[in-house]
């Protein structure tokens, strides 16, 4: 007697969040964002698991260079003052960890540092 192997498997939706930010690390070192030499190989592993979560319907966003605003989907991780910045202005000066959507909704809040003029 055979097993047979099952055609789908219960994934939860945090582990798909998980693997969306892990995707996003790696899109970021395969890209060379983090001064790390590019790779051709990186790169189509990049591309393939992003049209994998993107056909579940799972996507990042990097909220770096954004405004900050109260409500965000994000959690601070720091903040430190910039007197460059006009008064009062909050800007997202590095994504950490990006926000993770499913079909839309928010399912992970992203990490940020931020910069801030009292």
């Amino acid at each position: 007697m055979t097993d047979e192997l099952p055609r789908t498997l219960p994934v939860s939706l945090a582990s798909l969040a998980e693997l969306a930010v892990e995707w996003w690390r790696l899109g970021r070192w395969a890209g060379g964002a983090e001064g790390a030499d590019s790779s051709p190989q990186a790169r189509h592993v990049a591309r393939r698991l992003g049209k994998f979560l993107g056909d579940l319907g799972v996507e990042v966003l990097d909220v770096t260079g954004r405004a900050y605003e109260p409500g965000l989907a994000v959690e601070v991780l720091d903040a430190f003052e910039d007197a460059r910045l006009p008064a009062g202005s909050e800007v997202i000066d590095e994504t950490v960890a990006p926000v993770v959507l499913f079909r839309g909704a928010v399912v992970r809040h992203g990490q940020v540092i931020v910069r801030r003029n009292p």
